[in-house]
């Protein structure tokens, strides 16, 4: 198993990357590549991942992304002059007198370019943002959002983005965004109306662009210092009652175990569904196990569940310590026998679309609610039909213990005496 941005040669490791195309204007094309002078994976690991957090730093010091026009570059500099100075951005038509009083005794105090003189009085040209435009300044804007996350979960996070602005320019029309009024809004909810009427869609769906569409509003008002009311607001449908997945019995469990039953899986996701059956965990932790997280040779053989390289958590209470039984206890060895996930590492979506799909297919899932999501279900109405203490619960789950904490827990040989009740 290969890490990102890591290539051997011989018996080293090598650093190796393309420039990626949105700064390429500004720092150049081509691919960077040289020695790491280690020949130990896990060392190079670490140094590549040290190596691209200081490339993406200085790129964004250095470079614009080409995916953002300079016109709303220039105005967003604009209002980045302003806010050095103390004032919320505003246009010159939004300045109280005094106010604007206040912003001219300032020029005179300082000497100011043109260019900031125009920004400091709101004489710079808003630009007339398309919905694409201002996603990809408000992409930029929310970067630290997105860049802990794996690659998966940062392509389903934007994709959703662009779904709603697909779907709102196909209902509505490509409007700019300062000309998107709640009119449109209340239009974009009474489409997503009829699908939830015709059954096609469920409330959630529809409240996901939705909110989507809220927050780049939101964001963009904010970064440009607009005051006008966002049109999403209050613009959600009605949920009913959130229906749970269903978890699976012993009995299917056990079939899908049963020698034969997941041929025409890739071997890596037979692994995964062994490996979350007496685990609990979530799929996303499972298929985002590096080797490092996978220990063995421990008196209580065990996984840590933590944030790595190739994915986040979902809160700081999922990283916990799994003790490993049964036929998860199997699986994780086969995993560290074949190196780790390979390419399949950190693909979630596509494993659990997989996954989903190869056991519907063979009527291994006795109810539609039912999926992959399920076993974690299964596993959690175990340790309640043991009547496990609820911190327990909590403690294997990666839930948060509502009440106050107080030492550390179960360790990891009582945790596997419960589990052993009921494993697989």
């Amino acid at each position: 198993m290969q890490g990102l941005h890591l290539k051997k040669r011989g018996n080293c490791w090598h650093y190796q990357r393309r420039v990626p195309k949105r700064f390429q204007s500004s720092v150049g094309s081509g691919l960077i590549s040289f020695s790491l002078q280690t020949r130990d994976f896990s060392e190079a690991k670490l140094k590549a991942a040290q190596v691209s957090i200081d490339l993406d730093k200085k790129w964004v010091r250095t470079g614009t992304p080409l995916n953002i026009p300079n016109k709303i570059i220039e105005f967003t500099k604009a209002c980045q002059v302003q806010h050095d100075y103390g004032f919320t951005p505003k246009s010159l038509e939004a300045i109280a007198d005094n106010e604007l009083l206040q912003r001219l005794r300032t020029l005179l105090e300082y000497g100011h370019p043109v260019k900031s003189q125009k920004a400091l009085l709101g004489l710079a040209d808003k630009p007339q943002l398309s919905l694409s435009e201002a996603f990809e300044r408000f992409w930029e804007h929310i970067k630290e959002e997105w860049m802990i996350q794996s690659e998966d979960q940062k392509r389903a996070k934007r994709n959703v983005y662009l779904k709603a602005i697909r779907n709102f320019e196909q209902m509505v029309g490509k409007i700019p965004v300062y000309e998107v009024e709640r009119s449109h809004a209340l239009l974009f909810r009474a489409w997503f109306i009829e699908r939830v009427n015709r059954s096609e869609i469920k409330p959630y769906t529809g409240n996901r662009e939705i909110n989507s569409l809220r927050r780049l509003f939101s964001e963009t008002f904010d970064i440009d210092g607009e005051t006008k009311p966002n049109p999403f607001v209050k613009v959600r449908l009605k949920e009913g009652v959130e229906v749970s997945r269903q978890p699976l019995s012993t009995k299917q469990i056990s079939t899908i175990l049963t020698p034969g039953a997941m041929d025409g899986l890739f071997e890596e996701f037979q692994l995964l569904v062994r490996l979350l059956v007496n685990t609990g965990m979530r799929p996303v932790e499972a298929i985002g196990l590096e080797l490092s997280d996978v220990f063995l040779n421990e008196n209580i053989p065990h996984i840590h569940v933590r944030r790595n390289q190739v994915r986040n958590l979902k809160t700081d209470h999922s990283e916990r310590l799994l003790p490993l039984t049964g036929v998860s206890m199997a699986a994780a060895q086969e995993l560290v026998l074949r190196g780790g996930w390979g390419k399949r590492l950190g693909k979630n979506m596509y494993a659990t679309s997989a996954i989903n799909k190869h056991l519907r297919a063979r009527g291994y899932f006795s109810d539609k609610k039912q999926s992959l999501y399920s076993l974690r279900h299964w596993f959690q109405d175990q340790l309640t039909k043991l009547d496990v203490v609820d911190r327990a619960q909590a403690q294997l789950m990666g839930h948060k213990f509502q009440r106050p904490k107080y030492g550390y827990g179960k360790d990891l040989s009582e945790l596997k005496d419960i589990i052993e009740k009921f494993a697989i």
